[in-house]
Formats: C-alpha cells, sequence, structure tokens
C-alpha cells in the first residue's frame, strides 16, 4: 500500500478566496484604487480614516484646479508646494499643515516601493517648521475641580457627562479613545484594576484605574443598571440613552460640547477643547506632581518624549527656573 503523501496540497476550491486574488490582480484605473490598495497597510481603522481625509483634501486641491490626477507618477513637486502655500494661506497650524503633507508623502513613497514609479518628486519641497509649543490652552487645578462637579448628576445626561471628565482629567486620554471604550478593556493586571486603550497607530497601553475613578465608573454603571441597562464586555462604557444601549460610540463632537459647555457654565472664557483636558493632566504631572517625563510620556501614550514636553503648559514658573540653582561661589565660601 503506497504511503500517503503528507505534503501534497489540498484541491478545496475556496470561491471567496479566488474573488479576492481576482480583484486584487485587476489593472487600476484611477486614483482611488491606487489609495485603497495604499491603505491596506495600515490595522487601525482610525489611521485609515486620517489618511482618507488628508488625501481627499489634497486631491479636491488639485481638482479645484482642473487638475485630474489618474497615477501617482501624474503628481509633481509644484503641487504638492503649491498645496503647501494654500495650507499656510489659510492660516492653520504648523502641526496640521506637516500632518497633511506627510501624508501624502507616504502616499507617495508607498507608490515608489510598489514600483509605480522610480523618484518622489516631493523630495524637493520642504515642510513647514513646526511650533515647539502647542497652542491648546490648559486648566488650571481649580477649574477642573469646577468643571467636574457642574453636571448635575441626579439626571443621566449629567452623570456622563461627569464621568466623560473624570476620565479625560484622570486618565489624559484622547477623545477617540474615551468614545471607543468598551467594558472588556477593564481588567486586572499585576494587583492593579487597568484600562486598556488603543490608542494611536493601533498601539496598546495599560493606564491604572486608581480608586476614585473607579468609584465613579462603578456608580456609572449602577445608575445604569437601576434603569435595567446591564453593561456587557463589548458594550461601550459611555452610554447616551437611559433606556436603551449604544450601538455606536459617542460621537467625539458630543465631547467637544460638553466641554464647551461647562467651561462656559463655570466662567472659564479662555478658548479650550477636550485636548485642553489631556495636556492639563499632563502639564499638572510634570508640574505640580513632578512627575518623570519619561513616566509621562508612558502614561500619555507618548512615543518620544519631545512631544510631552510640548503638553506641559505650566511651564511658566520662574521660581523653579535652573537659573536659582547656579552658584560656583557656595563651595569656596
Amino acid at each position: 500500500m503506497a504511503k500517503k503523501n503528507s505534503n501534497a496540497l489540498t484541491v478545496n476550491y475556496n470561491p471567496d478566496l479566488a474573488r479576492k486574488f481576482q480583484e486584487a490582480s485587476q489593472k487600476k484605473t484611477n486614483i482611488q484604487d491606487f489609495i485603497q490598495e495604499f491603505l491596506v497597510q495600515f490595522l487601525s481603522p482610525d489611521t485609515k480614516t486620517a489618511y482618507i481625509k488628508d488625501l481627499k483634501f489634497f486631491f479636491d486641491f488639485l481638482h479645484s484646479g482642473n487638475v485630474a490626477i489618474t497615477h501617482p507618477k501624474e503628481i509633481e513637486s509644484y503641487h504638492f508646494q503649491l498645496y503647501r502655500d494654500h495650507l499656510m494661506e489659510r492660516g492653520l497650524s504648523s502641526a496640521t499643515i506637516n500632518r497633511r503633507l506627510v501624508c501624502i508623502r507616504s502616499f507617495m513613497k508607498w507608490a515608489i516601493a510598489a514600483k509605480l514609479m522610480d523618484h518622489n518628486p516631493l523630495d524637493t519641497v520642504k515642510l513647514p517648521k513646526v511650533q515647539t509649543e502647542s497652542p491648546t490652552v490648559a486648566f488650571d487645578d481649580h477649574e477642573v475641580a469646577l468643571m467636574i462637579s457642574a453636571p448635575d448628576s441626579t439626571t443621566h445626561k449629567g452623570r456622563t457627562h461627569r464621568l466623560v471628565m473624570v476620565l479625560l482629567f484622570h486618565l489624559g486620554l484622547r477623545r477617540s479613545e474615551l468614545t471607543h471604550i468598551k467594558m472588556h478593556q477593564f481588567a486586572q493586571d499585576r494587583g492593579h484594576v487597568v484600562l486598556r486603550i488603543h490608542g494611536k497607530g493601533d498601539k496598546v497601553r495599560l493606564v491604572p484605574i486608581n480608586k476614585h475613578v473607579q468609584d465613579e465608573i462603578q456608580s456609572y454603571v449602577n445608575s445604569l443598571r437601576n434603569h435595567d441597562i446591564e453593561l456587557g464586555s463589548e458594550d461601550f462604557l459611555l452610554q447616551t440613552e437611559v433606556n436603551k444601549k449604544n450601538t455606536k460610540p459617542m460621537d467625539g463632537s458630543t465631547i467637544f460640547r460638553v466641554i464647551e459647555k461647562y467651561a462656559r457654565i463655570v466662567g472659564i472664557t479662555k478658548d479650550v477643547s477636550p485636548h485642553s483636558c489631556r495636556a492639563t493632566v499632563i502639564s499638572h504631572l510634570l508640574d505640580t506632581q513632578n512627575t518623570a517625563i519619561r513616566d509621562v510620556a508612558t502614561f500619555a501614550g507618548h512615543a518620544n518624549i519631545t512631544t510631552t514636553e510640548r503638553y506641559d503648559k505650566r511651564r511658566k514658573n520662574l521660581d523653579k527656573s535652573a537659573a536659582y540653582q547656579v552658584d560656583f561661589y557656595k563651595k569656596n565660601a
């Protein structure tokens, strides 16, 4: 009896896989086809959404000037340069301009790697210098306390708004990180209650939850339970209604309105945003608590401590200036 060859290939036909191979091999006919192939390399839905938006801005700009691009090799350096100047004329921040331009450069680098073209015409165009300080305004400690205490906690909306601010001010979360929190992200790790955050670039970090924040979350979950809403592992923590569960995360614009609303209620007139809460907690740790900057960078999900330094909004205290530590004569006195 002949021995069966264990290395023989299977012959089962998979129509779905065959369709995918056929679609991948089809010739691309417009720029959208190339963009879709470029996006395949990214795993994070948020990253894909951001790139789609930034690329759309660029190609819409070209289209408004009667330039129709069907292939990456048709993009010229002057297209990129004029777009850069257009963004600068609009008064956008250097960080925003650079983000939009870097997206286009990434697309072109991919095109070169895919051998769609042999050189990158955008390499000769300089990007604006990014400001060393972020224009984001932070709150002081007293303002934080007023903000968190402002919502009417006898209503579901008020309880939700309070929890939004507690999480923003205590955990330094980004808007998208906050709105996408699901119950299964809370866990025990080495004796700590932690929140597993999916941040930029699909990077994951563990943020310990202190007792105060735990109590706020538990109180919120209990209030939902009192209205017959039992949150499961796949449910979003933040619930917009009290009589039914969310099927989608809370809209990021809602978070923006919450911060603006309570800032106005407590008499804060400066221009603030959800990002102000993130800047606040980072500044609080660096300045008030004197936390090591590398620890703060890990907490905030920053890959580079230079980014963390930009968020230190309270570095205006001259009492702590290093200039007062200069003393060449003390030892010789």
